[in-house]
């Protein structure tokens, strides 16, 4: 393809069902695969539920990753694919709806009749269909010339994408979801305890027959609980760790010699990896998908699911092997994406004023996967200085010993994240080699000061904002020396580095550390209108005191007002912070200096707003 420097912006289901975040990679892989490498094209990906439709006005075609979107009754996603087409549609972007699961329709339900005439938009090119292509052609289509085919889902993919090939070990998988799943899809006799008892007979049955089992979920937080209550019941065996990203869910399957799944992309994931699959039919999208492999009876009914039923189809697949994935089957999602990318999608060239390189920072290090704010993370500074982000915030806190240690406040919801407990501490503060031991949600790294300052020192013109919170009286001597004499040493002392403090006794122990980091303040809020202007004025009274111009606030402090205010003192604003890109971008134009996002990068807003190389 001769296209170039291209935006497209990829709609996808971000959550902790990796299955959905498998279908994204694989959709973003053909979209490279389609464009070429040296397209200079930016691949920008858009949580479907984020509701930053400022973003869509810049890219040059929308592609819905797949998943199942053409459904009104569960899950609600379709009112973002209906605004996100709305939106599209007044700036005339093309939009492709790639592999979608069609799920009902009734034209009685506005929710359907609106989802109906949102995909009928003159703006949407295409429509691919993993599923219930009939339906969705008999009941949805009325444009005559929209194009629309049955294609695999895009997952089929995931074998090649992610380079895993079925292992030698001879263990089953037994893929487990949250207890109420078929209760929610209308079968009440199915609930909990009927699937705790259901699979407590599968394994039953499999040790009977001398085969190894191991329990593992798609990621979901309910299906891991479901999966913790089995494993309690079962009282033997092994449940694998909960998968913290598609490429480890892959991986675990791919560690199968054959499997039992409830997850649809369980089943397609196995398939992609040439392993046998049973699939429980919780939802008619299974149905069709053992149609579609040519193994329908691998596909347990809800009326035919029973341990005896499972085990004895297991049996019989593992005797026959899975179903050969030819390329064509591969290629019918990839040939109608590569289509809609040639004849479609075409350099728009809508760019708006890029912020200066260090006006976004990076709040907490950098947010991961649109569910961890403020993670501060090693792991996600060092994706970002990689990806050229030159500002960041860190949330720098006091361990129990005064040794300054990177994490957003001693909470609770923190330490349960850290897989600890408050009750194996005897003061909330928790030893700084106890918290760089652990994992936040078993996964991502944690760090000192020392650690995250050497890391940002390494890359030229990188920043630091150091967040210390309200400091505990007995500890924050030692920790704002120690701090100190780290940006000494590591160069970031000078012009590299700011500190945000919130009480006056804080300015005055800082300036005794002789440390030329800049300052910053904070200006407080309150619903009650004369306490808020007391405060801020107290505030910005502290600030002609201390010299000091950097004013920080949250963002529902930053409204046109207080922006005027800040203004004609000559206040410098620092915003903390927000979850969409717009509402960023629009707090730069009213007037701050520095803007906070919790999830989208400075690089990921620089390749939205700004030119691409052709």
């Amino acid at each position: 393809m001769k296209k170039k420097g291209l935006k497209i912006l990829l709609v996808c289901i971000i959550n902790r069902n990796y299955g959905d975040t498998i279908i994204a990679d694989c959709t973003d892989y053909l979209i490279r695969r389609a464009l070429g490498r040296d397209s200079g094209s930016s691949i920008l990906r858009y949580k479907i539920d984020c509701g930053d439709l400022w973003q869509i006005q810049f890219a040059d075609a929308v592609v819905f990753a797949g998943g199942g979107l053409v459904k009104f009754r569960q899950e609600k996603f379709y009112p973002h694919v209906c605004d996100i087409i709305s939106e599209a549609e007044k700036h005339d972007i093309p939009v492709f709806m790639n592999a979608v699961g069609v799920e009902g329709f009734d034209d009685s339900d506005e929710r359907c009749t609106i989802l109906r005439d949102a995909l009928n938009s003159p703006c949407v090119k295409g429509v691919t269909v993993r599923d219930d292509l009939k339906l969705l052609k008999e009941k949805y289509v009325k444009r005559k010339d929209l194009r629309v085919k049955g294609v695999f889902d895009p997952a089929v993919w995931a074998g090649r994408l992610y380079g895993y090939e079925n292992s030698d070990e001879e263990v089953i998988g037994l893929n487990v979801a949250r207890g109420e799943l078929f209760p929610d899809y209308g079968r009440e006799d199915m609930g909990e305890e009927f699937m705790l008892d259901l699979w407590a007979d599968v394994a039953k049955r499999l040790d009977e027959k001398g085969l190894e089992w191991r329990v593992f979920t798609n990621g979901a937080l309910a299906d891991e609980a479901f999966a913790d209550k089995l494993m309690a019941r079962l009282g033997r065996g092994e449940k694998l760790p909960a998968p913290m990203g598609a490429k480890q869910l892959v991986r675990n399957i791919s560690d199968f010699s054959a499997v039992i799944a409830t997850r649809m992309h369980a089943c397609i994931t196995a398939y992609s990896l040439g392993i046998p699959c049973v699939g429980l039919v919780w939802n008619d999208k299974l149905s069709f998908w053992g149609k579609k492999t040519g193994r329908p009876e691998r596909f347990i009914s809800a009326d035919d699911i029973s341990a005896e039923n499972l085990v004895d189809a297991l049996m019989r697949a593992i005797k026959k092997g899975a179903p050969h994935v030819s390329e064509m089957k591969r290629r019918s999602v990839y040939k109608e994406l590569e289509r809609f990318l040639e004849k479609y999608a075409d350099n728009r060239n809508i760019t708006c004023k890029t912020p200066d390189k260090g006006q976004l920072f990076e709040v907490g290090l950098g947010g991961i996967q649109h569910r961890y704010k403020a993670p501060n993370s090693p792991d996600e500074l060092s994706n970002r200085l990689e990806e050229g982000c030159l500002l960041f915030e860190a949330d720098v806190r006091a361990s129990e010993d005064g040794t300054p240690v990177c994490i957003n406040g001693w909470t609770e919801k923190n330490l349960k994240l850290l897989g600890l407990s408050a009750k194996d501490y005897p003061r909330k503060e928790l030893p700084a080699q106890i918290l760089r031991q652990s994992r936040l949600d078993g996964a991502f790294t944690m760090g000192s000061f020392e650690e995250i300052a050497g890391l940002i020192a390494g890359y030229q013109g990188a920043k630091v904002i150091i967040d210390v919170g309200l400091p505990p009286a007995d500890l924050k001597e030692k920790m704002f020396a120690d701090i100190a004499e780290i940006l000494k040493k590591t160069g970031l002392s000078k012009k590299r580095s700011y500190i945000r403090l919130q009480r006056e006794g804080d300015i005055k122990l800082w300036k005794k550390q002789k440390c030329p980091c800049e300052l910053m303040y904070f200006l407080p809020d309150s619903d009650i209108p004369e306490e808020r202007a007391e405060k801020q004025a107290k505030a910005l009274e502290i600030c002609e005191k201390y010299s000091i111009t950097l004013i920080s606030m949250l963002s529902k402090t930053f409204d046109d007002s207080t922006a005027e205010m800040l203004k004609n003192k000559g206040m410098k604003p620092v915003i903390f912070a927000y979850d969409k890109l717009g509402d960023a971008f629009n707090a730069l134009d009213k007037g701050a200096e520095m803007v906070g996002t919790n999830f989208y990068s400075a690089r990921y807003a620089e390749k939205l707003t700004g030119k691409t190389q052709k």
